[in-house]
Formats: structure tokens, sequence, C-alpha cells
């Protein structure tokens, strides 16, 4: 909900509701931007967070859909991937560490959330 992609997401979504459950996808265009708008100012302690409980949210909700009408999840995954394809060339990562003394390596090909306490 953060990244570039997001308004290309969002349309999509908002077009696959109103085409299954067109009585609330006004409802469902306001509680996604309410959620990206939580994301945004969430503070770095607490994003994590709310990630994972917007994610739990939003797969309930995507599921109860899919549940409801299987072409409605087929039409997901056109979307999924025709935003793959769209956005950046996918590139190969290699990554190599050695850590030593007690010592940590974090690696990532993408976000990574690192709470120690």
């Amino acid at each position: 909900m953060a990244t570039d992609g997001w308004e290309t997401f969002r349309s999509g979504i908002v077009t696959l509701w109103r085409r299954f459950r067109p009585d609330s996808a006004v409802e469902l265009e306001r509680d996604l931007e309410t959620a990206r708008s939580a994301l945004l100012a969430a503070s770095d302690t607490d994003i994590e967070l709310i990630r994972q409980a917007l994610q739990s949210a939003w797969q309930g909700r995507m599921l109860t859909l899919f549940l409801d009408d299987r072409a409605a999840a087929a039409e997901f995954e056109a979307l999924l991937s025709k935003l793959i394809d769209a956005g950046s060339p996918q590139t190969n990562i290699t990554f190599h560490a050695e850590a030593r003394d007690h010592g940590r390596v974090y690696q990532a090909g993408g976000n990574q959330f690192i709470s120690e306490r």
C-alpha cells in the first residue's frame, strides 16, 4: 500500500469489486484509502504490526469475495499478473556474507523489518 504501484492496484481492486459487489464498492474504496493512510502514518516501531493487521483484514475480505464467486479469484490473479508484468524488470540478486565473533548478517532483496529488543 505504500509503493508506487498503489494507484494501479487500487484502481484494479475497485474495478473488480464494482463488478462482483457493486453495492459496497464505495465503502471498499474508502476503506482502502483509510488503510493506506494508516500504513503511511505508522511509526517505524509500529509499521510491521500495522502491516500485518491490515494484511490479515484484507486477506479475509478478499477471501470472502473469492469464496462467493470463483470468477473474482481468477480476475484477481489476472490483475496481479498484469501488475507484475508492468513492474520493473525482475533481476537476479545474489548475496554472500560471513559473520564472525557473534556478528549478525541481515540481507534482503526487498523490504526488511528487524525488531530486536
